[in-house]
């Protein structure tokens, strides 16, 4: 992995605000869940985001497949479906479940396609946003360095960039949220791009249906 020494904001490259509907799930909803699967909450960034681009794309698993989790944790448990993706992401020998390429393969179950890479800037992420397609991106970040954001600080999050505002800002999905209904969240551009490159180098998962148009690649996609 490379990273980056960020510099300067990047220029926007959409004209306006555009917002893709995602599904918003949290994983603080299931602190607790499946200790043998790193006990859900804050450890389940990565199966939690994997599940919200999953759902914009219909690609939920069934009802029959989850329906242990149901039984297990009562027929009331949100989102169970986070539960069954934390399963079948989940890593033994690194023992958690936000392995990159798991969780791209992981979606490969249900007819999606997709691939762990760099973005070199949210310039490059609002073309993505522009022709459909939502990404997951990890990201790190200190105390105070992402301002609006449930958790202060971190040493290495999933979230998804569901869309830009009016004025470039970055529109997330962040399963940091202690409920589904506050998972939407809206970011400074220059905060949230210097903290994602500068801690990962821009690193995402693109995640979409085989033959969906991509944008045109500047050789990292």
């Amino acid at each position: 992995m490379t990273k980056t020494i960020w510099s300067a904001v990047s220029a926007r490259t959409l004209t306006g605000a555009v917002v893709l509907d995602v599904p918003q799930y949290s994983q603080e909803i299931h602190v607790g869940d499946y200790p043998q699967y790193d006990n859900g909450g804050e450890a389940w960034c990565s199966p939690t985001s994997t599940s919200m681009v999953l759902g914009y794309w219909g690609r939920l698993p069934s009802a029959s497949d989850y329906a242990y989790v149901l039984s297990d944790l009562g027929a009331a448990h949100r989102d169970p479906w986070v539960d069954y993706a934390a399963r079948f992401t989940y890593d033994y020998n690194y023992q958690g479940a936000g392995n990159w390429p798991f969780n791209v393969a992981y979606a490969g179950r249900f007819g999606l396609t997709g691939a762990v890479t760099q973005l070199r800037s949210l310039a490059e992420a609002e073309q993505f946003i522009d022709t459909g397609i939502p990404l997951v991106i990890s990201i790190a970040f200190g105390s105070g360095r992402l301002d609006g954001a449930p958790i202060k600080s971190t040493n290495g999050h999933l979230m998804v960039i569901v869309g830009f505002d009016a004025n470039g800002n970055v529109v997330a999905n962040d399963p940091a949220a202690p409920d589904d209904a506050t998972v939407r969240r809206t970011y400074d551009r220059a905060q949230f791009e210097q903290a994602w490159q500068e801690s990962t180098g821009g690193i995402v998962y693109l995640i979409y249906p085989p033959g969906h148009a991509l944008p045109a690649s500047a050789g990292n996609w």
